[in-house]
C-alpha cells in the first residue's frame, strides 16, 4: 500500500535564486555597467575633440571673412538662455559688421546658418596661463534681421586686417570647452575629463589648442 506523501513533499515549488545565479546576474550588471561607463567617456571625449575642432575651424573662418570681405566679422557664441533660439544647444553663428562700436549695440548681417556644437559640452569661464576667457569679459550687444533679433553673447571681433578687435586688451584670449550641460543658462560640468582651450592671437587672430 501506497502512503499518499503530503502535498509539500510532491514536486516543491522551486523559489528565489540560488547563490551561483545571484553571483552570476550580479556580475553581468557590472559588466554592463562597466562598458557603458567607457561608452559614455569616449563619447564625451569624442563630442569634445569635434566641438574643439569645429570651434578652431570656425575661428579661422570668421578671420578670413574678415579679410575678404574688409569689414569687421564677430564671431558669437550662442549658449542656451542667452538667445531666442528655442533649445539646450550652443550655437556659433559669424556677423558681418559695417564698423565695430565697442559698448554700443551693433547691426549685424548673419553671414551663414548658425554652427551648432556637439551635444555634451559646454562654455567654461576661467583663465588660462594667465589669459583672459572670452567668457568671462565684456558680451557683446548683437542685433539682426533688420532689428527683429538681439542678444548678448561672449565673442570675438575680427578686424579686416585679420588681428582681434575685441575682447579687448593686448594679449591672446582662450575659449574653454569641457564635458558639460546648461541648466537654467549656466553651464555645468557633466565628466571628469579634461577640457579643451583654444587659444586665439591678437595681432594675428589664429586659433590653436593649448592641450592635444
Amino acid at each position: 500500500m501506497t502512503v499518499p506523501q503530503p502535498a509539500s513533499f510532491r514536486n516543491p515549488a522551486r523559489t528565489g535564486f540560488t547563490l551561483v545565479e545571484l553571483i552570476a546576474v550580479i556580475a553581468i550588471v557590472l559588466i554592463l555597467m562597466a562598458v557603458g561607463i567607457g561608452l559614455l567617456t569616449t563619447s564625451r571625449g569624442e563630442a569634445l575633440r569635434t566641438g574643439t575642432e569645429q570651434f578652431t575651424s570656425l575661428v579661422e573662418q570668421a578671420r578670413t571673412s574678415a579679410i575678404t570681405r574688409r569689414k569687421p566679422v564677430v564671431l558669437a557664441i550662442a549658449e542656451p538662455g542667452r538667445t531666442d533660439l528655442g533649445d539646450d544647444q550652443c550655437r556659433v553663428g559669424l556677423f558681418e559688421l559695417e564698423a565695430w562700436k565697442p559698448g554700443e549695440v551693433n547691426e549685424g548681417r548673419l553671414i551663414q546658418r548658425w554652427q551648432v556644437l556637439p551635444m555634451g559640452i559646454a562654455l567654461f569661464g576661467g583663465e588660462v596661463d594667465s589669459l583672459a576667457n572670452v567668457k568671462d569679459e565684456d558680451a557683446i550687444s548683437l542685433t539682426w534681421r533688420a532689428g527683429t533679433e538681439s542678444a548678448e553673447m561672449p565673442g570675438l571681433v575680427f578686424s579686416p586686417r585679420g588681428g582681434l578687435l575685441a575682447p579687448a586688451g593686448s594679449e591672446s584670449v582662450v575659449v574653454t570647452f569641457a564635458a558639460g550641460t546648461y541648466r537654467d543658462g549656466n553651464a555645468v560640468a557633466t565628466g571628469k575629463e579634461r577640457g579643451k582651450v583654444v587659444r586665439i592671437g591678437r595681432v594675428v587672430a589664429r586659433p590653436w589648442q593649448m592641450n592635444q
